[in-house]
């Protein structure tokens, strides 16, 4: 290599490095703005969510270190429920054809949530897609939005405050100024000065005499009846000729005021000035003085707050949940018409007395824990047999007093089919088994019980012949077993007819009274003439048997099992109510799932059997148990 040439080649690597060292004090920029930013920050991979990389102003408005964050899926640790496909979906307004902003909720590290607003684009380097978020705390700048509300209504408060005192300023003038007519002679100066005042006011003012001629009608009274197409020049025309075509309620209210010389004020529509005006009619020395005040503006602000008040409080009542206002000594401010049905007014009661029936507030109530953190808590209780759900969020009033706002959610039947479609889940998978290796395992089993009978039958095998019968009766109850194993495992029911549930136990009654008395127990039917139904008469065979013989085998010597049908609305009911020592309330809600039994030799597919051979005929069963017999109840709709 020449001397040229390595010249030229330490150039070009001087020149790289020169060129090197500019790209790492960029990127050094690059990397300081990256990290000190005062808004939240991250990249991450655009086909899966994972961050790659997170300045500390992001990893800090999440509580987590930047650690904890790198490699995450941002879709899953960060969005709080309800908003974690926000950073997957394109919502919001679409800035550029890959940029958008929008508002949503993120969850921090110890599981509170807070307000954010987002700014979304993706690039491609090399063929991969990053996906570059932005992201902005704004809960301060919510809160600012909540306190210039507040501060907007508490104007509103202002405005109508003052209009009152100016009302009651308006009335004390037309006061004096009624005052200062009595004296006509005396105070001629000052009813100029009041003429002069009623020309200057923008309410409408007329004056009558005792003969009903009109003495005095101001401007604005002019004006507005030229602006309504009516002569305004009304000054010494008769009243009643004037006013022919008029509001009714005004002239009578004319009459009356002239006739009893007492004030009154009222509110309506003046036909000759085209508008609500506020009337105030006032007896005079000479005789009376009208005015009317136009109210337009005030009523469109009456009915709009009216309208939003109907519009809140519809919005409550008609919501199903149970809603109330609480207020920090536990008195009820406000409830909606479900908690009102539920559990009274309790309008200024403690919510303690209403809801729980207790003297004292709850011992796990959340109220103290919300208005101190002021954060919103979710939380399940139990009044009166029921489940509820409660939501408690605080609230802020109007007057500034610190609230909770409650909701209770009635939970009891969700958890009630959760725990019946998890009770079928199982009969499922029972029957699956079933009829997957029933058919399958008895076939050796029958195989080895006909070999065990030819054994049993051969003189050489004479002294083993109680343990052949042993065998074959275990084989036997194993099949017995397998049968019940294909009972489960039925999804419908074939061969259904009309048939009577009482005829059907008057059938079985022989059978149930044999087996009732050669254990020195009873056996009473209190059979009612029931109408027919569809149904299998072998299935429901089976089923009363099955009840009948777990009643029996519950109960001791000298008891009574009582067996009843009747109909009940458009229901027939089957019950078989035992005497013997009840079931354990911990497995009560079980029973009827698969394998739970209490016999020292059971299956525990008895009543599995009825729960599923019920289902196929629509019907219900239910448990009541007590100390001194537990009863079981089945319910057919009457088809």
């Amino acid at each position: 290599m020449s001397t040229e040439e390595i010249m030229e080649l330490k150039q070009k690597v001087a020149l790289l490095e020169a060129t090197l060292a500019d790209v790492q004090e960029e990127n050094g920029i690059w990397e300081r703005i990256f990290l000190e930013i005062r808004w939240g920050m991250v990249v991450a991979d655009a086909s899966n969510g994972k961050m790659l990389k997170v300045n500390p102003h992001y990893a800090e408005m999440h509580g987590y270190s930047i650690s904890e964050l790198i490699g995450k899926c941002m879709y899953d640790l960060l969005c709080a429920p309800g908003h974690h496909k926000d950073l997957l979906d394109e919502v919001g307004p679409r800035v550029q054809d890959d940029r958008y902003e929008y508002h949503s909720v993120h969850m921090k590290k110890d599981g509170s949530s807070f307000p954010v607003r987002i700014h979304n684009h993706e690039i491609t380097v090399n063929s991969r897609c990053f996906r570059i978020v932005s992201t902005w705390d704004i809960t301060d700048s919510q809160l600012k939005q909540k306190e210039l509300n507040q501060y907007h209504e508490c104007l509103e408060e202002l405005v109508e405050f003052r209009t009152d005192e100016l009302e009651k300023t308006n009335k004390q003038l037309r006061s004096e100024i009624i005052q200062k007519e009595t004296a006509e002679n005396e105070l001629a100066k000052a009813n100029q000065e009041m003429i002069s005042i009623l020309e200057s006011i923008g309410d409408c003012f007329k004056a009558v005499n005792r003969e009903w001629i009109i003495t005095y009608a101001n401007q604005a009274m002019v004006k507005a009846r030229e602006a309504n197409g009516l002569n305004g020049e009304i000054v010494g025309t008769d009243y009643w000729e004037t006013h022919r075509v008029s509001n009714k309620t005004i002239n009578e209210a004319c009459l009356k005021v002239m006739n009893d010389g007492i004030p009154t004020r009222f509110e309506t529509y003046a036909l000759t000035m085209g508008q609500w005006v506020e009337v105030s009619i006032y007896p005079t020395v000479s005789g009376i003085s009208i005015f009317l005040r136009n109210i337009e503006e005030r009523r469109k602000i009456e009915k709009a707050v009216e309208e939003e008040h109907h519009r809140l409080y519809s919005l409550f009542n008609s919501f199903p949940g149970l809603i109330y206002l609480q207020e920090e000594n536990h008195n009820i401010r406000f409830a909606n018409n479900s908690f009102q049905a539920k559990f009274g007014s309790g309008l200024d009661q403690p919510c303690f007395e209403v809801i729980a029936g207790l003297p004292f507030p709850c011992p796990d109530c959340m109220s103290s824990m919300v208005l101190r953190n002021d954060t919103a808590v979710w939380k399940e209780m139990v009044f009166d047999n029921r489940i509820y759900e409660i939501y408690s969020q605080p609230f802020i009033d109007a007057d500034g007093s610190r609230l909770v706002f409650k909701v209770l959610i009635d939970i009891t039947d969700r958890r009630s089919a959760d725990r019946e479609l998890a009770r079928l889940e199982r009969l499922n998978m029972v029957g699956e088994m079933a009829a997957g290796i029933a058919h399958e395992v008895r076939n050796p089993l029958t195989t080895v019980r006909g070999f065990l009978q030819l054994l049993q039958s051969k003189k050489e095998t004479l002294e083993y012949h109680d343990y052949f019968q042993l065998m074959t009766d275990e084989l036997d109850r194993a099949n017995l077993i397998l049968t019940d194993f294909l009972s489960l495992a039925k999804d419908k029911s074939i061969g259904f007819e009309l048939i009577n549930i009482s005829k059907i136990v008057t059938t079985l009654a022989p059978l149930l009274t044999a087996d009732a008395t050669n254990q020195d127990k009873t056996i009473i039917l209190q059979l009612e003439e029931v109408p027919d139904s569809l149904g299998n008469g072998n299935e429901l065979r089976q089923l009363i048997l099955n009840l009948a013989r777990n009643g029996l085998e519950a109960m001791r010597a000298g008891t009574t099992l009582t067996i009843r049908t009747y109909k009940f609305e458009d229901y027939i009911l089957l019950k078989v109510c035992d005497q013997g020592g009840g079931v354990d309330p911990k497995i009560l809600d079980r029973l009827g799932t698969p394998f739970l039994t209490t016999k020292e030799r059971g299956t525990g597919l008895g009543l599995a059997i009825c729960q599923s051979i019920a289902v196929r005929h629509n019907a219900k069963i239910s448990f009541e148990s007590g100390n001194t017999g537990t009863t079981v109840s089945v319910k057919f709709p009457v088809k």
